[in-house]
């Protein structure tokens, strides 16, 4: 699913707080001191992700693999992204990691 339509899935929908909690919730167990706001609307939730995952690439690559593993992404998604450039990597991994919270705060209120 492209970026803008996912982001058009999740903006209107009355779980997104939810989501917002979820990955900080994620972050915070990774081990990363980063306080996403509650009210953060989705292009900026994105984002804020990206530039996130830039510094733990760049800073601290422990932190970026404890969140890509506290956020549970799959590793053969992460495997299938070829890319060397480390800004296309944030953004992949941003995409991903919203994926896979979205599905366990769907899963969690659908079930």
């Amino acid at each position: 699913m492209p970026l803008d339509a996912f982001l058009n899935e999740i903006s209107a929908s009355a779980i997104y707080p939810q989501l917002v909690l979820q990955i900080q919730k994620d972050v915070e167990r990774a081990g990363i001191d980063h306080i996403i706001d509650a009210d953060i609307q989705p292009k900026v939730l994105v984002a804020e992700l990206q530039t996130l995952l830039l510094s733990t690439l760049q800073v601290n690559f422990n932190q970026y693999v404890n969140l890509l593993y506290a956020v549970d992404v799959p590793e053969n998604e992460l495997r299938q992204f070829t890319s060397e450039n480390i800004e296309d990597i944030a953004t992949y991994a941003s995409f991903l990691i919203l994926k896979r919270e979205w599905k366990k705060v769907w899963f969690r209120n659908n079930l």
